[in-house]
């Protein structure tokens, strides 16, 4: 009534919907924000598996995009052609994969619009991605993806890695997600070899290692993409569909 009397008699009170945005207070949770919107996978991809064989590199990977613990999308593709010399694999959020495509789609356009006949290779894309990659994170804003660039120049076959973080490097096999964990051991087991294995064999090993991500991994699935990396360009297969049994899954604690 006292403050009423000092604003005059007839003064009342007066509600403005836009009072938040005036005062700075919005009341809406952190995840609703733009501003850390993207700093939170929402759909996902778990592992991506690489490894050289003698003549090339071969990347596999699951079409499955899981929304928290729910396969939401089962028929995402996760590996990418840029060029007829290199392959890349994602695992982590998706969206920000599909930014990363975009983003190679444009720099291989505009490497055919110069028309001078030259194409990145694998080992120059892994090192665009490493800037790309270390840039965003240095914003505070990473992109929430970890890269396996795969392929073959000038007869020289490339495996490579990069985080979202921009931690970089190569190696004879790689694997991403829980695949580091479960899947790289029984790829380093066939490399403990004196030479490299056949693509035959490459292939083998890599569907045995994604069926046992299949078992074990709760974000995996049982539908996967090939794609392999010669001088003869890339070849990108599927998706197939692993054979699991599980008639022992009862006896497993």
């Amino acid at each position: 009534v006292q403050l009423g009397a000092e604003l005059g008699p007839n003064w009342e009170p007066k509600w403005d919907p836009n009072w938040w945005i005036q005062t700075g207070v919005t009341g809406i949770p952190d995840w609703c924000n733009w501003d850390s919107a993207g700093r939170t996978p929402m759909v996902t991809g778990t592992s991506v598996l690489g490894l050289r064989f003698a003549g090339g590199v071969m990347l596999a990977a699951d079409t499955v995009g899981s929304y928290g613990s729910l396969a939401r999308f089962r028929g995402v593709s996760r590996l990418l052609k840029v060029n007829d010399s290199t392959v890349l694999g994602a695992s982590g959020d998706l969206a920000d994969f599909q930014h990363l495509r975009q983003l190679l789609e444009q720099m291989v356009i505009d490497e055919e619009l110069l028309g001078d006949g030259h194409s990145s290779g694998p080992r120059a894309l892994h090192s665009w991605l490493t800037r790309v990659l270390y840039s965003r994170r240095c914003k505070i804003n990473p992109l929430w993806n970890t890269l396996l660039i795969g392929g073959v120049h000038r007869g020289e076959s490339f495996l490579g890695y990069v985080d979202m973080l921009g931690v970089a490097y190569e190696a004879p096999s790689l694997a991403t997600g829980f695949g580091a964990y479960l899947a790289q051991p029984l790829l380093r087991a066939e490399l403990e070899r004196e030479r490299l294995p056949t693509r035959e064999e490459a292939r083998e090993l890599l569907e045995r290692s994604l069926r046992v991500l299949y078992y074990r991994d709760a974000r995996s699935f049982n539908r996967f993409e090939v794609a392999v990396v010669t001088d003869k360009g890339v070849e990108l297969e599927g998706p197939q569909t692993l054979e699991a049994n599980w008639d022992i899954a009862h006896l497993v604690r």
